[in-house]
């Protein structure tokens, strides 16, 4: 069956990439979440080492849930309010580079506020065990390719929290994603058109 999408345009000049693509990202959550679908991805068409661009699009094979999706009130109302444009839903070219965009939950532990979190986790499971917590510093040499991070506010508990993404490139298409929109390090391979334009 073939690809659909459409994409998203940030209007404002000045406006957080980051901020808007993680509202666009929780619509699309809580759509399949109702659904209990996981066949739409998340492409981002300007997406570059150094930034994330002002574009976000949504892919499948599904088009009738991309038009409901595109359909989404949030999206409707920052169109009316021009600080969206969204573009019909189109065919994906058959030349189009295949990608992977990866949440990538362990790039989260690398920074210090995590590791914080952590540490204090584990020295409250020792001191409920009656132990003394003794952290272990291990050195991690491994190297990190580009990635960006999008804040999201979960709709179930109203906590923030950050989706790390990396794109790598893939070999073959698939569609199954995370309720997010996106591939994981193990159990969802979905793929999507980078859609450079």
């Amino acid at each position: 069956m073939s690809r659909a999408y459409f994409t998203i345009t940030y209007l404002p000049t000045n406006g957080d990439v980051t901020l808007l693509a993680g509202r666009c990202i929780g619509i699309l959550h809580g759509f399949m979440n109702k659904r209990s679908c996981n066949h739409i991805g998340v492409s981002f068409p300007k997406w570059t080492d150094k930034h994330l661009g002002n574009q976000i699009a949504f892919v499948s094979e599904d088009k009738a849930a991309l038009k409901n999706l595109r359909h989404q009130n949030y999206f409707e109302m920052m169109t009316h309010d021009k600080l969206f444009e969204i573009s019909a839903i189109k065919p994906v070219p058959a030349d189009a580079t295949e990608v992977r965009i990866i949440r990538d939950q362990s790039l989260g532990k690398l920074f210090m506020g995590e590791k914080r979190r952590r540490m204090e986790r584990a020295n409250r499971r020792a001191e409920a065990r009656g132990e003394e917590y003794i952290p272990q510093y291990v050195p991690n040499d491994s190297e990190i390719s580009a990635f960006h991070k999008i804040p999201i506010v979960s709709k179930s508990n109203r906590n923030d929290f950050v989706l790390h993404l990396r794109l790598e490139l893939a070999n073959s298409i698939q569609n199954t994603f995370n309720s997010y929109g996106f591939a994981t390090n193990e159990e969802y391979k979905g793929s999507v058109p980078l859609l450079a334009f």
